[in-house]
């Protein structure tokens, strides 16, 4: 147990030396964090409660099939943004694994496309497109209901609009359906990683879905290997000086360590 002591007690004055960077892609901060809590309130009165539902009652192997399904829809869309990057390889592969799920895969129930090494699921929007051809991000919005996005981002939802079957579809009734069917399977997907994102949070939950979006955002239009990392602002300067490990009294942390060092009587 002594190693546990020492980290513990050292963290907050470890975290209290750092500087933390000031996102100069959140000008709208205080507006967007209502609209986040606004999101956050609805998602755990509504959102929440009915993908646990969802969770609960469907065997996972028809969830796998939904899933499958909806994702062979992404891959068309994820095509057609490959090809208007000009890469062309990545296009046509995208374009094969729908034609091999659409048919030998009952509709895109089965992925059978990803059993084949050289069939890989990509991940292409239009606002990676748009930041391939050069445009900058914009500003991080969070929009109501649909969530964390930047402005050149915001263009995606033309593409999921003309992608989504339930939005062309003459019944309504089954239109609807299929559109909450992939809104509810999307939440349900994301329930197990929920805890861990909460405790990396570190009790600022939206400071840390803003910083990981534009991360990866910027990751993804780059095809995962930016030429630099992405620097979210400047750091924030210090009203007292700099604290030195080396100065930090250690008496107390010292006292702990010799107490557990002592045999149990």
């Amino acid at each position: 147990m002594r190693s546990l002591f020492a980290p513990l007690l050292l963290s907050p004055l470890l975290l209290a030396a750092c500087a933390t960077p000031a996102n100069h892609y959140d000008p709208l901060e205080p507006m967007n964090r209502k609209v986040y809590a606004f999101n956050s309130t609805l998602d755990k009165a509504v959102l929440k409660p009915v993908a646990e539902g969802y969770a609960a009652v469907t065997p996972r192997p028809v969830r796998t099939a939904v899933g499958n399904f909806f994702g062979n829809l992404s891959d068309a869309y994820s095509g057609a943004s490959n090809f208007l990057q000009g890469k062309w390889r990545q296009g046509t592969t995208d374009v094969g694994r729908v034609l091999i799920n659409t048919t030998l895969g009952l509709g895109g129930l089965i992925d059978i496309a990803s059993m084949a090494p050289s069939l890989p699921k990509r991940n292409e929007d239009f606002g990676q497109v748009l930041g391939h051809w050069g445009m900058g991000s914009g500003p991080y919005l969070v929009l109501p209901v649909l969530g964390p996005k930047t402005l050149r981002d915001s263009v995606d939802y033309v593409g999921v609009y003309y992608t989504d079957p339930g939005i062309h579809i003459n019944d309504t009734l089954l239109g609807y359906g299929l559109t909450g069917l992939r809104v509810i399977d999307t939440r349900a997907n994301l329930l197990s990683v929920e805890e861990t994102m909460q405790a990396a949070a570190f009790g600022d939950e939206y400071t840390f879905v803003r910083d990981g979006y534009l991360q990866r955002r910027y990751s993804l239009v780059w095809d995962g290997r930016p030429p630099e990392p992405l620097q979210l602002g400047e750091p924030l300067e210090l009203d007292e000086e700099e604290i030195d490990v080396k100065d930090l009294d250690m008496s107390g942390v010292e006292k702990i360590e010799a107490q557990e060092a002592k045999p149990a009587p």
